[in-house]
């Protein structure tokens, strides 16, 4: 047993408080041998619970701490976390695919898990310095992340620098031991890993229509010291090219063989996905209990709808699948992604979120009258599938695809014209 293993409880902060998360089971928390199909059996377990929270989860603009603990306790979050830190030996997809299950209950627990468990890979590209400080009390870490918008004061001092700002929609800062903040100062745009005690999150700045529960607050950094191996250059974000050297000699998992590039992106379908899956469930669960002598479920125009969801929401899960294998087997093979296939991996992420908003929004319109009570998951469903799509062009297919459109008619990827930003931020 490794001494990462051996902490049996671990401090999660929630709205300013320390609070003692109970022992986890040995199961959850010894090895590394869980595979795939065990992680999705947690993951679904923890659905029922999940869906009867998901009011008090959107009420509470927060995860509540019970689902926090339980998603812990299963041992979810390491599957993003390196292998040579007590993570589990997955797939990346496997994060994806766990994504989509808690989704079907509540799309906010699902966006944090999502980023929690994303934020553990990311660990892998920086310096092995942050990565073993990091990973230190375990290989459960749970971080946001935030561009310091509002604003932002960094300067170098001997070792690593000095930073404070405020940034917004920090999903899942709440019981977060860590930050991504990325500042523009003197320098250029620089990443820092600040730890719990530097940053503060603000209460009362999440009030939303739609992933409510996600807490994506706003947070303070105050005059915070962060150290050199704290500190990387983020790539551009529209250069479609490696970043740096990859960390694959170090962590030998097919994961780091890729940019980071080609994988992150597509948490936002993923969560989508999921919310129009457990949105098509409801409905077909209804159109079943349907009786008497005219039944929804009779008329072939719902009988088309229905089908057509299904084969959407198959579209979107094949295009998922087959990017995150695309991509990686060339690292594998030591093939250099061109810029087509970044350009094609954008592409399909937001056409596979397209479908399957669109799916929610037809269980919606299905669900009729009922579909507005506060209390009924299809409303939920719809606002927060809408929401995912309001971060960055991933939820805009007539930009997030220029690109692709740009390779396939023989022009430079690059020169594309559109912001990346949202339209109010």
């Amino acid at each position: 047993m490794t001494l990462h293993h051996k902490h049996q409880a671990r401090r999660l902060r929630c709205g300013g408080r320390e609070q003692q998360e109970a022992k986890v089971a040995v199961e959850a928390t010894v090895g590394t041998s869980v595979d795939r199909e065990e992680l999705l059996r947690r993951a679904r377990e923890l659905v029922p619970a999940l869906r009867e929270r998901a009011r008090a989860t959107e009420e509470g603009c927060k995860v509540p701490e019970e689902s926090v603990r339980e998603i812990v306790a299963a041992g979810l979050v390491r599957a993003g976390t390196p292998r040579r830190f007590g993570g589990y030996d997955v797939e990346f997809e496997t994060v994806h695919e766990m994504t989509m299950e808690l989704a079907r209950a509540c799309a906010s627990t699902a966006w944090c898990f999502q980023l929690w468990a994303l934020h553990c890979y990311w660990m892998g590209f920086w310096p092995l310095e942050a990565q073993e400080e990091v990973f230190a009390d375990g290989p459960d870490m749970l971080s946001a992340s935030v561009q310091l918008s509002v604003s932002c004061d960094y300067e170098r001092t001997p070792g690593g620098y000095r930073l404070s700002g405020r940034g917004r929609f920090a999903s899942g800062s709440d019981p977060s031991q860590w930050l991504f903040a990325l500042g523009v100062g003197a320098e250029g745009p620089l990443q820092f890993l600040v730890p719990r005690a530097h940053f503060a999150v603000l209460d009362g700045t999440w009030d939303v229509a739609g992933l409510c529960g996600s807490g994506s607050k706003d947070v303070v950094v105050q005059d915070a010291f962060i150290p050199s191996h704290r500190a990387i250059r983020p790539a551009p974000p529209i250069d479609f090219a490696p970043e740096g050297p990859l960390p694959y000699d170090q962590h030998r998992q097919r994961r780091y063989s890729v940019p980071l590039s080609a994988i992150q992106g597509w948490d936002f379908p993923a969560v989508a996905i999921g919310a129009a899956q457990g949105a098509y469930d409801e409905i077909v669960r209804r159109m079943h209990g349907t009786k008497g002598s005219v039944r929804a479920a009779d008329s072939p125009v719902i009988q088309a709808q229905i089908a057509q969801s299904a084969v959407e929401l198959d579209v979107a899960r094949t295009l998922l699948h087959r990017d995150l294998e695309d991509s990686q087997s060339k690292g594998e093979r030591g093939e250099t992604l061109a810029p087509v296939d970044y350009a094609r991996y954008m592409a399909n992420k937001s056409y596979a979120h397209e479908l399957a908003v669109g799916v929610v929004n037809r269980m919606y319109a299905l669900g009729g009258g009922r579909s507005l009570s506060r209390n009924d998951p299809l409303q939920r469903a719809h606002r927060d599938a809408h929401a995912t799509a309001h971060p960055g062009t991933i939820g805009q297919f007539p930009m997030a695809s220029q690109p692709y459109g740009r390779c396939l008619l023989g022009l430079d990827p690059r020169e594309v014209n559109f912001w990346t930003g949202p339209a109010l931020g």
